[in-house]
């Protein structure tokens, strides 16, 4: 099947110049973009809680925000999951537990006022919602010790003795994030829209240090695919197209990300993983022209460099448009009716499809040829250099 007729003759590379300077303006103003802006990272990368509701009865976005802010959770992100009459919510919120630094600390100065002095006291931020606190005068009266923390108003909680004597401690289990958010949800809304036992459906959580592992390891495999990808192309085909396909794969990671940066768009896992398949994809439309530029080399010996690569591009041209579209119409289909974080993915696909498909024809293949230039230049300044070295010898 051929959209464009053989035989057709685009003058791409002689409209190079014009995209270039767009390309590279883009690519700057998108790093700009990154470094001013920020990118608006998921519980993956930050770390925090997503959960995941369901009500029995429609209720907006709003409402479902407003809830989380009463019942303590100031910063948390609400946003529609799935198909509108799911009724289904997707909670993130920054935090992997109800206990925060402050929340503790003030436990701590509490339980020093009104219980006696603490030996140690002991709360692993990572660790969720248990302390453990040891007093100088060993045993304490529990009573006193739960009534001081009630003051604080850190939800329900239960303690715990361990020990006894001078070696008591006590144990303070603080009610679980998820429970606290269906209990307060079954107060607001009522049993009849929200159940306290069968709403919360699913619950993540990631501590900040292992957000920023992943985060870091996210990054790093983007960095060591496109170092792999350079090194591969050199082999494949030879030097002069490896430093093409990577510029033009960096050009088409760095504007993807550059647009999530302008939309405030999370940044999450699978963000990453369709970064990774952008690259794939577009270094696979860049390969099938370089693979058609090799071939021209052959079978055009003697015409000039722009002109094999601009006839490589238009033999490629109705192959590249029917594999974009045709990738493009199953992505906007898990954009349109995937949600969530389907939805999230298929949008950063469609992003990179179209610049990728974009990078091909007017990054890769002009880099092509500038290199190509630099490379013959040098053949020929050697070539000048071993002659003046012979004639000079000869004349010596």
């Amino acid at each position: 099947m051929e959209i464009i007729k053989p035989g057709t003759r685009f003058d791409f590379i002689g409209k190079q110049k014009p995209f270039l300077i767009l390309s590279t303006t883009a690519v700057l103003v998108s790093i700009a973009l990154v470094g001013i802006l920020g990118l608006n990272y998921g519980v993956d990368f930050r770390g925090g809680s997503e959960i995941i509701v369901a009500f029995k009865a429609p209720v907006t976005t709003g409402e479902v925000r407003e809830a989380a802010q009463k019942s303590g959770f100031d910063k948390a992100d609400v946003q529609s999951f799935g198909a509108s009459s799911d009724n289904r919510f997707l909670i993130s919120i920054p935090r992997i537990s109800i206990l925060t630094q402050e929340s503790a600390k003030k436990i701590e100065e509490t339980l020093k006022a009104d219980v006696g002095e603490i030996k140690r006291f002991s709360w692993a931020e990572e660790g969720g919602d248990i302390m453990y606190v040891r007093f100088s005068a060993g045993e304490v009266d529990e009573a006193k010790l739960a009534e001081a923390v009630k003051k604080v108003a850190v939800g329900n909680f239960e303690v715990k003795k361990q020990g006894s004597g001078e070696r008591a401690e006590y144990q303070l289990q603080l009610q679980e994030l998820q429970g606290q958010i269906a209990e307060k949800f079954t107060e607001i809304f009522g049993a009849d829209k929200f159940s306290k036992e069968s709403s919360v459906e699913r619950v993540e959580t990631v501590g900040p240090r292992v957000g920023q592992q992943l985060r870091d390891n996210g990054i790093l495999s983007v960095l060591i695919s496109l170092l792999l990808i350079l090194i591969y192309v050199a082999f494949r085909f030879d030097i002069r197209y490896a430093p093409g396909a990577v510029i033009a794969l960096f050009h088409d990671v760095a504007i993807t990300l550059g647009v999530y940066a302008v939309l405030q768009l999370e940044v999450n896992l699978p963000i990453i993983a369709a970064l990774l398949t952008i690259v794939g994809y577009s270094l696979n439309d860049t390969i099938v022209i370089f693979d058609r530029n090799r071939e021209n080399f052959t079978d055009m010996t003697g015409r000039d460099i722009k002109t094999i690569v601009n006839v490589s591009v238009n033999d490629s041209l109705s192959r590249t448009i029917l594999t974009s579209l045709t990738t493009l119409l199953a992505v906007f289909a898990l954009f349109f009716f995937g949600g969530g974080l389907i939805q999230n993915f298929a949008f950063a696909m469609i992003v990179g499809i179209v610049v990728g498909t974009y990078s091909t024809v007017f990054i890769a293949s002009p880099i092509l040829i500038a290199m190509h230039n630099f490379l013959e230049d040098r053949k020929k300044t050697r070539a000048s250099l071993d002659q003046q070295r012979q004639q000079q010898e000869a004349s010596a």
